[in-house]
């Protein structure tokens, strides 16, 4: 595989579990005995250890978050890492965001709620 960067983006670890899916497979079908590098290795490891969620719904989660509520990509990405479950987990995460620091409490269990239902369904 080249070392050049391409491209530049944040991504949640949902959306790293399916790119290192595809270089596995690229890598199996290069060279069978060889495989993944030790770093690929690890990473992959790490992504199926701690995705909370499929892509399909992360991407789901962070478009909703970016445009219901104008949440910063970054902190949208931080809620599908972490999956928070209570106000006081999603008050941590949007701390610094600038849109996310004004919400009250009653706003954040409303976003806890929509989230659960955007998982769910």
């Amino acid at each position: 595989m080249s070392g050049r960067k391409k491209d530049e983006r944040a991504v949640s670890i949902p959306e790293v579990k399916e790119i290192m899916e595809y270089v596995k497979e690229q890598m199996e079908e290069i060279d069978t005995e060889e495989g993944m590098s030790h770093f690929q290795e690890i990473t992959y490891n790490y992504v199926n250890k701690f995705a909370k969620m499929d892509t399909k719904t992360a991407r789901k989660v962070k478009d909703f978050l970016m445009e219901k509520y104008d949440i910063e990509e970054i902190y949208a990405i931080n809620v599908i890492n972490i999956n928070p479950e209570s106000v006081p987990e999603l008050r941590i995460i949007f701390e610094k965001s600038f849109a996310g620091k004004t919400f009250s409490d009653k706003q954040l269990e409303v976003i806890l709620e929509e989230l659960e239902d955007i998982k769910s369904s």
